[in-house]
């Protein structure tokens, strides 16, 4: 599946190896990468910053500490399956975005962001780059799951395009992948990214689903 269609020359900003940088609208940058398997740190560094509200919401209970076990299957990428992207600002990580994939190959995507940069587009960031990856690797369908009360979450997950459905208390959905539009990170730099992260480790990249 090509993404060419998809990959627009903005932003202007491009990758420089290690990262895909994107400008926030005050002029700082955020820099994006994907998270390395067994990598725990960044994971914890975003829930610490997270409040028990915000954690609440997207771990759907207020917990006060990531269990060792969810730790560990969180930091279990594999840059196909299990694809996460970190979100850093300041040298300091502030956000994670990712995607899992079912058994019939659709996409459940999640996103935090740590409570001191929330409101500046860094969730966007982050779903965008996780998407561009799951289109790269010829994901078709997404879902979400997301606390009623949690608003801007909602209007994200519509932009997917995924239509939800209050189930057993929780707002719930799928629908055909639709990249965000307009793009929020430069898609070729970032599946450009993916793939040299994915040789560097010696997996399968999706480099075939860029287009020069």
């Amino acid at each position: 599946m090509t993404i060419a269609w998809h990959l627009p020359r903005r932003p202007s900003t491009r990758s420089t190896g290690q990262h895909v940088p994107v400008r926030l609208p005050g002029g700082a940058t955020v820099e994006l990468r994907p998270l390395r398997r067994g990598e725990t740190e960044p994971l914890e560094a975003v829930f610490d910053g997270m409040s028990l509200d915000s954690r609440a919401q997207r771990y759907f209970t207020p917990m006060t500490r990531l269990p060792s076990a969810m730790v560990a299957a969180l930091a279990d990428v594999d840059g196909d399956q299990h694809v996460a992207w970190v979100a850093v600002l300041g040298g300091r990580p502030v956000g994670v975005g990712r995607y899992l994939l079912d058994d019939a190959g659709v996409a459940e995507v999640a996103f935090e962001v740590a409570d001191a940069s929330r409101g500046v587009g860094i969730g966007t960031m982050l779903l965008d780059a996780v998407t561009t990856v799951a289109a790269a690797r010829g994901v078709r369908r997404v879902r979400a799951s997301v606390l009623q009360g949690n608003q801007p979450s909602r209007r994200m997950v519509a932009r997917l395009g995924v239509h939800l459905a209050l189930v057993d208390g929780l707002l719930e959905g799928d629908g055909p992948l639709r990249l965000l539009d307009p793009p929020r990170v430069h898609r070729q730099a970032v599946v450009a990214l993916a793939c040299r992260v994915a040789a560097a480790d010696g997996r399968d990249g999706p480099c075939e689903a860029v287009d020069a």
